[in-house]
């Protein structure tokens, strides 16, 4: 891709002044076959908007207006409100002017430009390309067909090459926020790394250096909402005590776990990471619950019926909480949830050691616990 000699920041204050303009999309791609259907799905004032065009002679466009600079996406015979897996996409910030998307194939590999956000956008891609490109490299799970899947192996070496390169990716994005604190861009960048509870103290860093414009919008002051439940129970604290009903009824207290490490787990049945996290789960549950370990889990549900299936379904036998009240759960509020699976590690004094430990991170954290156990 071109290196870009310089770069056009798009400061929110410009944003502010923006008002109701009209933008333009107009797209290239070498491959594109005659009929194929774009799909441009945005958030406009809260409401998900989606327009399709049709390319013909490997080009597409598309106009609308927008009041403030809005990220979207465009998708290529794939309609995201239908289709569950999507395979080819491109991002696009839609703001005044005419927005440029050239791929030298489909939508794979376009290069972006005509607006200041867009050439912005564009050097944060070209840094991004490496991780991509290895992604691209390692063949998504949900894809294994049934032989592939009964390749426990490859299974799971999969998703740790994934997972590996993802965050990766969010750390390449970080530095090139940190680098442009001026930019939108740059405020996107951490309103979507701040959904990782892992990762929030390290967007706190990069959010501290933003622009003051760009930190007093809507999704500044969110980021800034994350990171301070982020910060209401922290290794070293005292857990926080609290008693509900297990599946069955019967009050469970948190209390009532002192003198073992628990791993305080927060799920939901409909969350797909959660279910996935559950195979790790039981195999430390399995592995140490002789050793001092237990787990409880609270259940973000609102249906009691899916709740229990899930349970079921999974295998799941340590004990589950739920006051079925979602996120607007007590319990929930308290510990500073911002997004699930979250979990913290409490040791026999009820003082939390350890937050936010999935797959091999918990395996080793537990390792070292019990190594002379």
């Amino acid at each position: 891709m071109k290196n870009r000699l310089y770069i056009l920041f798009f400061l929110l204050s410009i944003g502010q002044a923006f008002g109701q303009t009209t933008f333009t999309i107009s797209g290239y791609g070498k491959k594109l076959q005659e009929g194929d259907t774009l799909y441009l799905s945005y958030v406009e004032k809260g409401n998900h908007i989606l327009e399709s065009t049709i390319a013909v002679n490997q080009r597409f466009s598309f106009t609308g207006v927008v009041k403030h600079p809005t990220k979207a996406n465009i998708y290529r015979n794939e309609n995201p409100e239908v289709v569950g897996f999507i395979t080819e996409s491109v991002s696009v910030y839609l703001e005044p002017g005419d927005v440029k998307i050239t791929s030298p194939d489909t939508l794979t590999g376009a290069e972006i430009s005509g607006t200041p956000l867009n050439d912005t956008l564009q050097l944060l891609h070209s840094q991004l390309a490496t991780v991509w490109k290895r992604m691209k490299s390692i063949k998504d799970p949900d894809l294994f067909d049934e032989t592939e899947k009964k390749d426990t192996a490859l299974l799971q070496h999969n998703k740790r090459e994934l997972d590996k390169a993802y965050y990766e990716g969010a750390d390449v994005q970080l530095a090139f926020a940190n680098q442009y604190p001026n930019s939108y861009v740059s405020l996107d960048i951490l309103h979507e790394l701040s959904r990782i509870n892992t990762y929030i103290f390290k967007v706190e860093k990069v959010y501290n250096k933003l622009a003051e414009s760009l930190k007093n919008t809507e999704k500044g002051k969110i980021i800034s909402e994350r990171i301070k439940k982020k910060s209401q129970v922290m290794a070293g604290m005292k857990a926080i005590d609290f008693s509900m009903e297990n599946k069955d009824g019967r009050i469970i207290r948190l209390s009532e776990f002192e003198g073992k490490y628990v791993l305080l787990d927060f799920w939901a049945s409909w969350s797909g990471p959660c279910r996935e996290e559950h195979a790790n789960l039981i195999n430390a549950y399995q592995h140490y619950r002789d050793r001092g370990f237990t787990i409880l889990s609270v259940s973000i549900d609102t249906d009691k019926n899916k709740w229990k299936e899930a349970i079921e379904k999974d295998g799941i036998t340590w004990t589950q909480v739920s006051d079925l009240k979602g996120h607007k759960g007590d319990v929930y509020l308290k510990y500073g949830i911002t997004s699930i699976p979250a979990n913290f590690l409490i040791d026999p004094d009820g003082v939390v050691i350890a937050k936010d430990l999935k797959g091999e991170f918990l395996n080793r954290e537990l390792e070292k616990l019990f190594l002379t156990k």
